[in-house]
């Protein structure tokens, strides 16, 4: 009887387990969406309610390099869209890398800025005391881009 009890609670600690996981990962992947909408449409102000302290300082800088032509230039082609793939690369309890692509996303091309079809972007999203945020160690750099 004993044994029986021990095995329906370890079962029941694995499969809790299990969903916490797959809540983490489904909330790291909810930040890093709304956070990528915001920052890849130039809604600077929203996209830092999605980020770590550390990272304010990223979207200032993006913010104080976006001209009224790269905003013409995005509304023109109807915004950025975004669209996270359901893996993960790296993931631990408080570590998860999102992948993600976003169609239309400005670009800088020396002096000006152009629009890329699409480009993927790997997104850091940490747990910390207030939930999941999005670290920011530079500006997003596309891993692939297309030649448009």
């Amino acid at each position: 009887m004993i044994m029986k009890l021990l095995l329906l609670f370890a079962t029941a600690f694995i499969m809790a387990g299990c969903s916490l996981g797959n809540d983490g990962d489904q909330q790291a992947q909810n930040v890093a969406g709304a956070w990528a909408d915001a920052y890849f449409n130039c809604d600077f102000k929203d996209a830092s309610n999605y980020v770590t302290p550390e990272s304010q300082k990223w979207l200032q800088y993006a913010a104080s390099n976006t001209t009224e032509q790269d905003l013409k230039l995005l509304q023109e082609a109807g915004g950025a869209r975004v669209t996270i793939s359901d893996s993960f690369d790296e993931a631990n309890d408080t570590m998860r890398l999102v992948t993600l692509t976003v169609a239309n996303c400005l670009t800088v091309q020396g002096q000006t800025s152009a629009l890329t079809k699409e480009g993927t972007f790997k997104v850091v999203v940490v747990k910390r005391d207030a939930g999941w945020q999005v670290r920011m160690a530079g500006l997003p750099q596309s891993g692939m881009q297309s030649r448009d």
